[in-house]
């Protein structure tokens, strides 16, 4: 009996001592993709969304060969309403453990559909000539074995769709997607007056700028990297005046709620 509990222990022992060194030997950190949006006029925008292409090199290789990790979005339905997500909200778009490395770049692998609605009609969009279902996204980001790591995907709709003509109505699709390391970024977030207006805010920071739309109660929402921005407000209706704040700071991993801006009319 002696005998079969101490054969038991030694098995038990080389099965621990192989699961560890199984495990050591591939080390991995675990990547989460975050999705929110920069909208634009429009009542609701659809975007098929297959997931992501992660571009990785891994750890002590000498011949820097470069691998994709491909993290689907796993719904089965793949039409994301990316208009929605303002005003704080945002959507996991993938997420999954990936080796010791460095992320080179990420690639936005979309589907076929993309469409909008206007006063509750539907209007189909085409890709622009100059785009791809393919859309690259530059990042870097080291990734390491035990940690968690955020990566802001901010598709700006504002800036990805364009009229191309009046009547009919013709609208097409050239995606503008920027990323952010989560763990490096802030946040801005305040609310403007009158709700109705829905105004465009824009974050702007050395000549490079972002955008946001008001929700329905009035709130914006940005995350950033840290800086000094200055937020431009368009009240999108010529009755009103636009309006600037400058000198608005954004620091790593905190908010910055700033005070009730409220557009006025024109004189």
């Amino acid at each position: 009996m002696k005998s079969s509990v101490f054969n038991f222990l030694i098995v038990l022992i080389i099965l621990c001592f192989w699961g560890c060194s199984e495990f050591d030997s591939n080390p991995k950190g675990l990547l989460n993709l975050i999705l929110i949006d920069a909208p634009a006029q429009w009542d609701s925008v659809f975007v098929e969304v297959q997931g992501v292409d992660v571009e990785l090199i891994k750890s002590g290789r000498e011949d820097g060969m470069i691998e994709t990790f491909f993290l689907p979005y796993a719904p089965g339905d793949k039409k994301i309403e990316v208009s929605s997500l303002v005003g704080g909200e945002a959507l996991l778009l993938g997420r999954d453990e990936l080796p010791n490395g460095k992320v080179l770049g990420l690639t936005m692998r979309l589907g076929d559909e993309y469409f909008l609605y206007l006063d509750e009609k539907r209007y189909s969009m085409s890709l622009a000539e100059s785009a791809s279902n393919e859309v690259p996204i530059e990042i870097e980001l080291d990734i390491e074995q035990g940690f968690s790591y955020d990566i802001v995907l901010d598709f700006d709709l504002e800036k990805s769709i364009k009229v191309i003509g009046e009547a009919p109505l013709s609208l097409e699709l050239n995606p503008i997607i920027k990323a952010y390391k989560g763990a490096g970024t802030g946040e801005i977030t305040g609310v403007v007056s009158p709700t109705a207006l829905q105004p465009a805010v824009y974050a702007i920071l050395d000549g490079d700028s972002i955008s946001t739309h008001t929700n329905s109660s009035g709130t914006y929402n940005f995350r950033l990297p840290e800086g000094t921005y200055s937020l431009y407000f368009d009240p999108k209706n010529e009755s009103f005046a636009d309006t600037v704040i400058h000198n608005v700071e954004v620091v790593a991993r905190e908010t910055n709620s700033l005070d009730l801006v409220t557009l006025k009319l024109k004189p």
